[in-house]
């Protein structure tokens, strides 16, 4: 599989769209859910879950235009494009996995840890499925 493509590349700035969209989406509904941070329901996990939803949605955006970038490019530097543009995906992933498990703990403290394994095991996953296809 070529990850410089094209098509690798369009696909994913529409997974970065996806996971900034659910970002900015559970960012509302966290502020909704949880008006008041001095709540005794954890302000503090809603605090930390926001602040990480909000860097993922923030790369997330950020990659889409550095996918926009290499369509843009004239061929030049494609490849080193395609690198930043994966090692954004790959960052706003990890955000975005922390986030969603912070999310969890708000309401189930004792849950934290086994998402956090969950969503870690899932992206050393896809990290070696990756590295699978470009060899």
């Amino acid at each position: 599989m070529d990850f410089a493509s094209e098509s690798a590349v369009a696909q994913g700035m529409v997974l970065a769209s996806l996971i900034g969209g659910i970002a900015l989406a559970c960012i509302a509904q966290l502020v909704s859910a949880f008006p008041n941070r001095d709540e005794t329901s954890g302000g503090d996990r809603v605090t930390a879950a926001i602040t990480r939803l909000a860097l993922s949605a923030t790369v997330m955006m950020i990659n889409v235009w550095s996918g926009i970038i290499f369509f843009m490019d004239d061929g030049a530097d494609r490849n080193a494009i395609a690198a930043v543009f994966y090692g954004g995906l790959l960052i706003g992933v990890l955000f975005f996995a922390v986030a969603m498990a912070e999310m969890v703990a708000i309401r189930a403290p004792r849950q934290r840890r086994p998402m956090l394994i969950l969503f870690g095991s899932l992206i050393a996953v896809e990290v070696v499925l990756g590295a699978a296809f470009l060899i």
